[in-house]
């Protein structure tokens, strides 16, 4: 986590517009072109960015680029379509908050994909999407299997279909929000274990997963809030290419983000009363190993009085001449004893 923060020094001090890719993402670039319409659907790998071509008249074309280690491919693709050079920019700096801004003859929105990596760790990949009037390319960082499901809707689903760019571009950010409710489940089940072995066993390791877990949180969090500000755009009707139809689908989807973030604020205080639990425990656990050496000491203090004094180097000590005088000494002593535990039990103490 953090990895936006500690990458953007790449690109300190270089001129607006550089295309430098500023993530993590090593592994081979996939290129998708599907083209349908609402009665035939056409999907295919491209091999390269220029077998990409706009000349097919009708129906709609969405662009699904998988990897940013090739910039060449931003750039190339932004040439076809006539797209900014500072958002080819932001396309591949992967610092950038979940946005949307309106260009001349396209729409372009920043959002953030939460996912588990292998080991359990948290992380985010940035999608970039550019709707055009009958055009949407998509920038994922990772093959991690955002969009899956949409291209799977398209070959079954003729509703997607028949509505054409608008309803696929809803659709793409639907589906990354839907995704926060999967990371917000996992993140759920994982507070729940950790709770149990709380009541269960208040090992310190218990102390780092609940910090691990608050680290998530704000982590989720940084993406939900910039998230609310960008559908809450896309549902006020600030962007003429959105009509109002695909407003009232965005007034859901920000409804669900506002739902997410009482979750996690919900999460936050969970987590916050788990602490003060562990913290509450270990101080009790204190308490009582201090209140067991306390009665020890109250008890030998009496004793090491006793002895103390017999151990004195006086020439005369009349009961040091008694028969009886070291039994008596022990009698003492165990008199004492039982006659401090039976007080300190009689105040609550024991």
């Amino acid at each position: 986590m953090g990895k936006e923060i500690k990458n953007i020094g790449k690109t300190v001090n270089l001129p607006p517009g550089t295309l430098m890719y500023t993530g993590e993402g090593t592994g081979e670039q996939i290129i998708i072109l599907t083209h349908y319409t609402e009665e035939r659907i056409v999907s295919k790998p491209l091999g390269s960015v220029e077998e990409f071509s706009i000349d097919d008249k009708g129906g709609t074309i969405w662009l699904d680029v998988i990897g940013l280690k090739n910039p060449d491919t931003v750039k190339g693709i932004s040439k076809i379509l006539n797209i900014h050079p500072l958002v080819q920019e932001d396309i591949l700096n992967i610092a950038q908050s979940p946005k949307v801004e309106e260009y001349d003859k396209y729409l372009f929105t920043v959002t953030k994909n939460l996912f588990f990596r292998e080991d359990g760790t948290l992380d985010t990949e940035q999608i970039s999407i550019i709707l055009l009037d009958n055009i949407v390319v998509t920038f994922q960082e990772y093959d991690t299997d955002s969009f899956k499901y949409i291209h799977e809707r398209l070959k079954e689903s003729i509703s997607l279909r028949k509505h054409g760019s608008l309803e696929l571009y809803y659709s793409l950010i639907d589906s990354v929000v839907d995704n926060y409710f999967l990371v917000l489940e996992e993140i759920g089940n994982e507070i729940d274990s950790v709770e149990d072995r709380l009541l269960e066993n208040p090992h310190k390791d218990i102390l780092g997963s609940i910090y691990y877990l608050k680290r998530e949180l704000v982590y989720i969090r940084n993406v939900l809030w910039p998230t609310r500000n960008l559908t809450s755009s896309l549902a006020r009707g600030e962007f003429s290419m959105l009509d109002e139809r695909i407003n009232l689908y965005f007034r859901d989807i920000y409804d669900h983000i506002i739902q997410m973030i009482d979750i996690v604020e919900t999460y936050r205080d969970i987590c916050s009363g788990m602490l003060d639990t562990y913290l509450s425990s270990v101080g009790s656990k204190t308490n009582e190993v201090m209140k067991i050496l306390t009665v020890f000491s109250t008890i030998f203090i009496p004793l090491t009085f006793l002895s103390s004094v017999y151990g004195m180097n006086f020439e005369y000590f009349p009961e040091l001449d008694w028969k009886y005088g070291y039994l008596l000494f022990w009698v003492i002593s165990g008199l004492i004893t039982v006659f401090m535990l039976r007080f300190l039990r009689k105040k609550g103490w024991l």
